[in-house]
């Protein structure tokens, strides 16, 4: 499948992309947080976004749709620790592009871009267990299973499982 995507770095001007996406409950199915009730929420946690590029623990993209330019959600690697050679994986899009095929093409680039220019050798994946889409996803990109972590995050008044899933360069 050709890439619709295009993806830039995150930037200070990104504060409304982030709002629309943690501001709804139907984003945020899968994800241990509580919805966002001010952009104010979305500006610190975009702070928080640039503020780790800055000291390299972490790399931010917008995605937008080629074409059109609609952002349509954001990805990125987190945790990232150079000594290990390791990061964290995450993405999130906006409900109504879902089902698009959009995660996998972010998983491919935020996956190659990790081993082949951060060179990294295992990247790793926190997924709620009843997410079937973002494990697919993530399989259908060569992660593996590794394991439930049960109660691991608690947001909105209850625990969430989560399931890890890595891949190991080879």
């Amino acid at each position: 499948m050709p890439n619709k995507l295009d993806y830039r770095l995150l930037t200070h001007n990104d504060g409304e992309l982030l709002f629309r996406f943690n501001s709804s409950i139907d984003n945020l199915a899968y994800v241990p947080r509580t919805p966002y009730t001010t952009i104010d929420e979305a500006e610190v946690l975009l702070s928080r976004f640039i503020k780790s590029m800055d000291d390299k623990s972490a790399i931010w993209w917008a995605v937008s749709c080629k074409g059109s330019g609609s952002l349509v959600g954001y990805g990125g690697l987190f945790n990232i620790d150079f000594d290990n050679h390791r990061a964290e994986i995450g993405y999130g899009f906006l409900k109504e592009f879902w089902g698009k095929g959009y995660a996998s093409s972010i998983v491919d680039f935020i996956t190659n871009y990790g081993f082949n220019e951060l060179r990294l050798h295992r990247i790793c994946g926190l997924v709620d267990p009843l997410n079937a889409a973002s494990i697919r996803v993530l399989e259908k990109n060569g992660y593996a299973k590794e394991g439930v972590m049960r109660d691991y995050y608690y947001a909105r008044g209850r625990y969430f499982d989560m399931c890890l899933l890595a891949k190991v360069k080879i």
